[in-house]
């Protein structure tokens, strides 16, 4: 079995500390729980704080700086200082400053496959490859929890005393997750230690621990009642998470609908500020602008997000309005001078006489933008938001669900929540206290018990690439297939298929096994391709709708030549990662079954070919 395969299983007896690592778009933080005091108060959970210039937070902004080397300088608030101060002094060139690099990765793979020699792009465009830098991130927040944890007189003697949990989104795919477990096992947290938490489980977890453990009397949390169904509304910096659960009779959770999402976190509201800035200066100014005064840039940022996340909406009779009020924005000088050295003219003519320049007035060194304005920022993303949840509740899957959950970083903002609320008057919208905290508690207490979630929907149609024998079932295989091997003609390209989009798959619930003859007596191992579909039933790996995912090893070393190694390969899904097991079927002997999604491209058929045992 692969070293990075999820254990889903109870928390061993013998960790003595439970650790999550939210790793965010716009922020990152960790918390964790002693297992005694877990035992005490589930809710007995600790997290770090992180000082700026100007403010204390439970989180820290998702920034790696790096030096020419790539050695790590900074992360976080202070990551965002040394590279200002850098900047200002003209001396950052040789350093690598990664921010909302995420994102960047979750760009990179719509285009292309995710490896191991994947890069993204820092803010300078300059690249490096992302595994690095994720696991310099992970590192971090690792050694900072270590060193909080001993500064507390909690020393703890031991790194596998530690059960670490990392969040990941929802809709992020197989090479995704072993990515960051890779990221993870490369800042030395070993895998064996380690569990994925789908970050909009982690928060339903929460939520449901928050009702129960406080007793709180609001009417809105009765949706953790048995039998209950409810969205789980999972809006962070970059993507948002949806899926929908149900309260079993065991208090445990059930996934109804698969999960579902996409980019429209509130970063996106961010981009449509930026763009706006970007158009007044012109694209290429702006972008010189932000080298030149990165100290600058980042004071804008940060007064940006604040004021957004605290931005109101008016409601009328169910109906969305605008924001309620217009928001004033300080602005540096070195902008206005700026562009009046680009521009010849003041900032405030240049904006009047841009496309873009409605809703927006400038006083002195202050920005304001109108409520009409704003409410064109924020459209986009939520209006896609609104659209996708509306979709989601037409199926005939999750009828009375009565109540939508909002957790994540972006749902903290009153705007999106008087969105929510007026475009679905009906339904019940809670927002749990500290609802950007919802998903790195959660974390926490999944570590503990990740047995909560008991069953998942398939997201994707998952099978083997693999061929049979021509002769035997000619009507089903087009001409165009056949390949000779050991003096036989073979169809090749057959996508044997194990798990179908939109199966109800048990936690740890092994699927029905596929037997595999290789072709060759003295072969030593069997390496499959695997692929995924869109699609219900496909025939072949090239059918519309498939997808490479990466290959799968069976160890065949350890049996004696010439016998059968007719091999039974059976997936288990229900967990947050795939496993899967391999059985000779003969003996029943269990062999090694090993994982690599994170392969550039299907390995061609060779000396390696297998077909199906029919």
């Amino acid at each position: 079995m692969s070293d990075w395969e999820n254990t889903d299983m109870d928390v061993d007896p013998e960790f003595e500390v439970v650790a999550a690592i939210d790793f965010g778009t716009t922020y990152s933080g960790y918390a964790y729980s002693m297992t005694d005091d877990y035992k005490k108060d589930k809710l007995n959970i600790s997290s770090a704080t992180w000082k700026s210039a100007t403010m204390i937070s439970p989180k820290t902004p998702t920034s790696v700086l790096l030096d020419s080397d790539k050695a790590l300088v900074a992360f976080g608030y202070d990551a965002e200082s040394e590279y200002t101060l850098l900047a200002e002094k003209n001396e950052h060139e040789d350093f690598y400053y990664f921010r909302r690099f995420k994102m960047e990765l979750f760009n990179e793979i719509r285009e292309s496959k995710l490896t191991l020699k994947t890069t993204i792009r820092d803010i300078n465009n300059k690249r490096l490859p992302a595994i690095d830098v994720f696991a310099h991130a992970i590192g971090y927040l690792q050694k900072h929890l270590l060193d909080h944890l001993n500064n507390r007189g909690m020393e703890i003697i031991h790194q596998h005393k530690i059960h670490w949990v990392l969040t990941i989104p929802a809709i992020w795919d197989d090479p995704a997750k072993q990515f960051m477990r890779e990221a993870a096992k490369r800042a030395n947290i070993p895998s064996e230690n380690l569990t994925m938490a789908l970050e909009p489980e982690a928060a339903s977890i929460y939520c449901k621990h928050l009702s129960l453990e406080q007793g709180d009397d609001q009417k809105s949390f009765s949706v953790f009642q048995e039998g209950s169904r409810y969205l789980v509304l999972d809006a962070g910096g970059g993507t948002v998470d949806i899926t929908i659960h149900e309260i079993q009779k065991d208090g445990r959770i059930r996934e109804l609908e698969l999960a579902s999402g996409g980019p429209w976190g509130g970063t996106y509201v961010d981009k449509a500020f930026y763009k706006v800035l970007s158009e007044i200066l012109g694209p290429k100014e702006f972008e010189t602008y932000k080298r030149e005064h990165a100290l600058d840039v980042m004071e804008i940022y940060r007064e940006f997000e604040l004021q957004k996340r605290f931005l109101e909406s008016e409601c009328e009779q169910g109906e969305q309005k605008t924001p309620s009020r217009n928001i004033t924005i300080k602005m540096p000088v070195t902008l206005k001078n700026y562009c009046k050295q680009i521009h010849h003219k003041d900032i405030q003519v240049v904006t009047s006489e841009a496309s873009c320049g409605e809703g927006l007035t400038w006083n002195l060194d202050k920005l304001r933008i109108s409520s009409k304005r704003l409410s064109d920022m924020f459209s986009e993303v939520c209006d896609d938001i609104v659209k996708h949840i509306t979709k989601l509740l037409e199926s005939s899957k999750v009828k009375g669900t009565k109540t939508i959950l909002m957790v994540g970083g972006f749902s903290e903002s009153q705007f999106l929540e008087g969105k929510i609320r007026s475009s679905f008057p009906d339904m019940d919208v809670v927002v749990p206290k500290e609802a950007g905290l919802a998903v790195l508690k959660g974390a926490v207490l999944f570590g503990h018990e990740p047995n909560e979630i008991s069953v998942r929907v398939a997201r994707l149609t998952y099978g083997v690439c693999t061929c049979e024998e021509f002769e035997k079932v000619k009507e089903l295989h087009p001409r165009t297939k056949p390949k000779l091997m050991n003096n036989k003609n073979y169809c090749e390209n057959i996508f044997s298929k194990h798990v179908q989009k939109g199966d109800v798959l048990e936690k740890e619930e092994t699927q029905e096994g596929r037997p595999y003859v290789p072709l060759h007596p003295g072969q030593k191992s069997i390496i499959f391709n695997i692929y995924t579909s869109t699609e219900d039933n496909p025939k072949f790996i090239d059918d519309y709708g498939c997808k490479y995912l990466g290959t799968l090893e069976v160890d065949l070393s350890k049996l004696s030549y010439g016998s059968r190694k007719s091999v039974r390969v059976k997936f288990i899904f229900g967990g947050t990662e795939i496993k899967v097991v391999g059985k000779i079927e003969d003996t029943n002997e269990e062999v090694e079954v090993n994982f690599n999604f994170l392969e550039e491209s299907p390995n061609a058929l060779d000396e390696k070919d297998v077909y199906l045992d029919k």
